[in-house]
């Protein structure tokens, strides 16, 4: 081999090396910045662990405090009230006596919003027709209807409306005639996942704790959820859950009936949670709701 073709040889075998090294640099470089990559994501998934276990605990410790204090505040009425907190995002909850029976009142107007509405999405019902009042509609009571001209068909949207909005007596039996009694006990039966009672209007806090989740969680797809959501929202009624929380965010529905004083919500902070509440004979009743609502609030909104 002449000197020219050695010269030759020397510098390919050269710059093989070279692209060698620089191959195994690089590789390098990258297994390195794979692994300082690999090593970012656990120490921040370390830490993401760490910051929930404190969290966690923490939460814990104010989820007892809020237990004691409303244990507390309820006292010697705990006998005479059924109470559920619900926290719909991450699902703790704080009951009272969830099974114990009450006069429903005028909670009633919830679920059978409810059920009118999926009858709707079914199209057994036409939520955009209009409903001719008859005598047999009348109930006196709460409501405007009473002292209006009832003498053209209603639209069922206006009846929906004043049934929660102003808890119309009149409206929500035109409902019912239009539902079906019997249809919409049944539906309350499939809602609450166990037989309702269909006489004499009587409720567990249970079976209202399941028709809020439902409302909120919409399995349906339902786009009508939104209005009853708006209604309740829009109530004239604010001396019990939403007295001492903004009104804005809380779409509720109040019930009265002799020595039953009730009110079950949906409230809708940065962490959305259910709260019902029903009495029997309970001293100032209303204001033990709003201050038992306000003690679950300023504790909801101290949450991260």
């Amino acid at each position: 081999m002449n000197k020219r073709l050695k010269g030759i040889s020397f510098f390919a075998l050269a710059a093989v090396i070279l692209i060698s090294v620089a191959i195994v640099g690089v590789n390098l470089s990258k297994k390195h910045a794979a692994e300082e990559a690999a090593a970012k994501v656990a120490s921040e998934k370390a830490r993401i662990v760490a910051s929930k276990a404190l969290k966690a605990e923490q939460e814990k410790e104010s989820f007892s405090d809020l237990q004691s204090e409303l244990n507390s505040y309820i006292g010697s009425d705990k006998s005479r009230v059924g109470l559920i907190y619900y926290d719909l995002e991450i699902g703790t909850s704080i009951e009272i006596n969830p099974d114990m029976e009450f006069a429903a009142a005028s909670t009633v107007k919830v679920p059978m919003n409810i059920t009118l509405l999926d009858l709707a999405q079914k199209e057994t019902i036409d939520f955009d027709s209009s409903i001719q009042y008859t005598e047999d509609d009348y109930e006196g009571g709460t409501g405007i209807l009473q002292g209006q001209n009832k003498s053209k068909p209603i639209p069922l949207k206006t009846l929906s409306e004043y049934s929660i909005k102003y808890s119309d007596n009149i409206a929500t039996q035109m409902i019912i005639r239009t539902i079906g009694r019997d249809r919409m006990y049944d539906y309350f039966d499939k809602m609450a996942g166990q037989d309702v009672p269909s006489s004499g209007n009587m409720t567990k806090p249970a079976y209202n704790a399941a028709y809020l989740k439902r409302l909120y969680t919409n399995p349906d797809n339902n786009p009508n959820y939104a209005f009853l959501i708006t209604n309740m929202k829009n109530t004239i009624f604010h001396d019990r859950i939403d007295k001492y929380v903004p009104q804005e965010i809380t779409a509720h529905k109040i019930g009265n009936y002799s020595s039953y004083v009730n009110d079950i919500a949906i409230v809708y902070t940065k962490r959305p949670y259910v709260l019902v509440v029903f009495t029997n004979g309970v001293p100032d009743a209303a204001e033990k709701i709003a201050k038992i609502s306000k003690m679950i609030y300023e504790y909801q909104i101290g949450l991260n």
